[in-house]
């Protein structure tokens, strides 16, 4: 059973409609990321007819471990809330009944970890047979920290791969290794405003590269305001910056050593309405 129709099943003293023009209020459901590695939901209601002019948004976060029946409990719970204004406007009003649950204590909470989040991981693989081999390995770890007004993000991984091929009395064997090393922070100037840059740094037998840096700072301008980015974003995203090779292997222009400018545009929309949703890109 997908959200929509658990919504429905759990909340009975609402009618469900097909079109969206006859109905008294619709809700529109998006959810973003945070930087705890859960995500938030939020619900925007939007009261039509009778309910002209009214409008709510909710919200509820949730962590990584919660299991889908605790996120879906939470969500229904919100709503229920969410539309008892719209409600009381009707004759059921009489039959609904709000209850505390928890007595009333005073409580500080605080964050030990200050926003940071950290992860690994690792993989590994191995399959073959009399006259091929092949096996993989890769590891990641990062630490980001994303809070309302800056995101910084770092990770470093690694990949191992070899493999080994028998023809005839002939053995061939590859192996690639792969390091990566990666860096990103934004400021957030205002509403609108951003800026910030980013560092890849990386090793790659398969790339050629015995040691490639790139450094590429950026702004970001968003038409809409921070504050409306789960329903609509219109970012303009330009980035220039440096690449310097060193290459393992003379490359076929005859070089060991190179130095690039680099720069990028992009444009990215991104509409959530009640007729639907829009996603493009361009760079």
């Amino acid at each position: 059973m997908d959200a929509t129709d658990f919504i429905k099943k759990e909340i009975l003293f609402i009618n469900n409609v097909r079109d969206v023009k006859v109905a008294d209020v619709y809700i529109i459901s998006t959810e973003e990321n945070i930087g705890s590695g859960g995500y938030v939901s939020t619900f925007f209601i939007v009261g039509q007819g009778k309910y002209k002019g009214m409008a709510d948004t909710l919200k509820c976060s949730f962590s990584p471990d919660e299991t889908l029946e605790i996120r879906r409990a939470r969500q229904v719970k919100t709503l229920k809330m969410g539309l008892m204004r719209y409600v009381t406007k009707t004759p059921l009003a009489q039959f609904m009944d709000i209850n505390f649950s928890q007595p009333m204590a005073e409580t500080v909470t605080s964050d030990k970890w200050d926003s940071w989040v950290y992860s690994a991981s690792m993989y590994a693989s191995s399959n073959g047979q009399k006259s091929y081999n092949y096996s993989y390995v890769d590891g990641t770890l990062s630490a980001n920290r994303i809070i309302e007004k800056s995101k910084f993000e770092s990770s470093i991984s690694f990949d191992l791969q070899t493999s080994k091929n028998v023809y005839s009395d002939s053995v061939y064997k590859s192996t690639i290794r792969e390091k990566y090393v990666y860096l990103r922070y934004v400021k957030s100037i205002n509403d609108h405003w951003s800026a910030g840059g980013s560092t890849n740094i990386q090793t790659s037998t398969y790339s050629n590269y015995d040691l490639s840096v790139r450094i590429m700072p950026g702004i970001e301008y968003d038409i809409f305001p921070y504050s409306q980015s789960t329903r609509h974003q219109l970012r303009l995203l330009y980035n220039a910056g440096l690449e310097i090779n060193n290459y393992s292997e003379e490359t076929m222009l005859n070089k060991f050593k190179e130095s690039l400018l680099k720069q990028s545009l992009s444009a990215n929309l991104s509409i959530i309405q009640k007729w639907g949703s829009v996603n493009t890109s361009l760079t």
